[in-house]
């Protein structure tokens, strides 16, 4: 059994750990932003006035950079088909087709009966038996998917691009161009454009309906004179691995049949 004098000695020495614990971490983050900090200064000392200053900007660079305004508006149905890696629980098949302007169908196979449909305004489960709308969160971001990534006549949309500023992270010496994307229903997420490249490098979800799942995005390949980055990286949360997705074929501009993405206007839910 402790007496009063230990207890009183380990409440003594509990909170001693917990300074020294809260200044090493206070050490660790100021460490860091010096870091992300010399890095910006240094970044700017070598670029000055070439650095962007507006969201319009950075968008229009990022375009240009994957292949330009023209290039893009001529894609008029596009197809991802890959693998969606779960650290220590597998990998699942996966294939994503999109369609001018708004059109998503998502499912396991090209040879699925079953899969997931968006016309922008909402999102069907589909299946041999009928179909039914959903509005789980995960399927929420299906509502904004495009073939031109929401960069190409955005304010016609409704959607707002806001310019943050240059910023870092503590893991990597690259800066990059932080906007904030705003749609009309509400939804907002963080954008973060490679300095150097003009390329899209992650997206960070901030709107609580999303969950915080960041994506970030690596290998870009050439496919018809486009850029499409062929990895794609979520993280959900702490209790969850990261997914990878990885991305095996692109195919631009097929014909995948009149009612490929409006299957659900002829199939009423059988009762």
């Amino acid at each position: 059994m402790y007496n009063r004098k230990s207890m009183i000695i380990l409440a003594a020495l509990g909170l001693v750990f917990i300074v020294l614990q809260t200044q090493d971490v206070r050490a660790q983050k100021q460490s860091a932003e010096s870091f992300i900090q010399e890095n910006i200064k240094k970044l700017k000392e070598r670029l000055g006035d070439k650095l962007l200053k507006t969201a319009d900007e950075v968008i229009a660079r990022h375009v240009e950079a994957i292949g330009g305004r023209d290039a893009i508006l001529s894609v008029k149905t596009l197809m991802f088909r890959g693998r969606n890696v779960r650290f220590g629980q597998g990998d699942n098949p996966l294939v994503r087709y999109y369609k001018q302007p708004h059109f998503v169908r998502q499912m396991r196979s090209p040879e699925s009966t079953s899969y997931l449909l968006s016309d922008g305004k909402k999102v069907w489960q589909v299946s041999p038996t009928g179909r039914q709308e959903v509005s789980y969160w995960w399927t929420k971001s299906m509502l904004h998917m495009r073939i031109d990534d929401n960069f190409i006549d955005y304010k016609k949309q409704g959607i707002s691009y806001e310019y943050i500023g240059l910023e870092g992270f503590e893991t990597e010496p690259f800066i990059y161009y932080h906007l904030r994307r705003t749609f009309p229903d509400g939804e907002v997420e963080d954008l973060y454009f490679d300095v150097e490249t003009g390329l899209l490098h992650g997206i960070w979800p901030t709107s609580s309906s999303r969950g915080e799942n960041p994506r970030l995005y690596y290998d870009y390949r050439d496919i018809g004179g486009i850029l499409y980055p062929h990895v794609n990286m979520r993280v959900f949360n702490t209790a969850n691995p990261p997914h990878l997705f990885i991305i095996e074929e692109v195919r631009i501009n097929e014909d995948f049949g009149e009612d490929f993405f409006t299957e659900y206007k002829e199939k009423p839910v059988k009762k």
